[in-house]
């Protein structure tokens, strides 16, 4: 009987990869378990939420400090127009308060260039006065024209003109006179004799007073009653 030869194979690992081995296998053993999918999923939208808040905050910020910017641009030039406004404000003032002066200057001129014409004029009917009562002759006309001279006064008549007695005294007021007043029988006759009584009439500036029982003359006074004649 012959004897049967077994053959077996040996391997052997050397010190340190033996030692790895039970090192790795020792980790695996002591390690926590994964986490789930759920969490995972969970944390990657937190993450993703902070990020958009975290643009969205960058976003404001940066909206808020153009919005800043702009509306302080905006009171600067808010406040320049205002100076320039006050600045063309205070010009016109000047203007006006120059053209104020100016305007008063000049109705200051005018016055007193009106007193002068009125004073030369009043010398003027005054020296023609004299001339006429110290010369007979003498052609000089202290009235205005189509005025006639009478005894230190003018006279002015028309027949062009048919107004109520109201309407003449206004007309007499506006040309600076009154209504004729008769104070002497001279005066009377002197108008009775105008050739505008043949054709026509003139007012008096007689009027009734408030009881209706008596005459007087514009300023107040009572006519004389030698100088009534019946067509008052």
């Amino acid at each position: 009987m012959s004897e049967e030869v077994t053959y077996a194979t040996l391997t052997f690992q050397d010190y340190a990869g033996a030692r790895n081995n039970r090192h790795g296998n020792n980790l695996r053993k002591k390690g926590h378990p994964a986490p789930s999918p759920i969490w995972r999923h969970a944390a990657l939208g937190l993450l993703t939420l902070c990020l958009m808040l975290l643009i969205g905050l960058v976003t404001l910020g940066m909206m808020f400090l153009q919005i800043s910017n702009d509306i302080n641009s905006d009171s600067e030039k808010l406040s320049q127009l205002q100076k320039t406004i006050h600045q063309r404000q205070d010009n016109l003032s000047q203007q006006l308060g120059n053209s104020n002066n100016l305007s008063m200057e000049e109705e200051f001129l005018k016055s007193q260039i009106s007193s002068l014409l009125k004073r030369q004029e009043q010398m003027a009917v005054k020296l023609c006065q004299e001339l006429i009562i110290h010369t007979s002759d003498h052609r000089c006309n202290p009235c205005p024209k189509m005025w006639q001279w009478y005894q230190n006064s003018c006279y002015y008549f028309t027949t062009n003109e048919e107004k109520t007695w109201t309407n003449s005294r206004k007309d007499c007021i506006d040309k600076n006179s009154t209504l004729v007043k008769i104070d002497s029988l001279e005066e009377k006759d002197f108008l009775t004799s105008q050739p505008l009584l043949m054709f026509s009439f003139f007012w008096l500036g007689l009027s009734w007073d408030s009881s209706g029982r008596s005459w007087f003359w514009e300023d107040g006074s009572v006519p004389s009653p030698s100088l009534y004649v019946s067509n008052y």
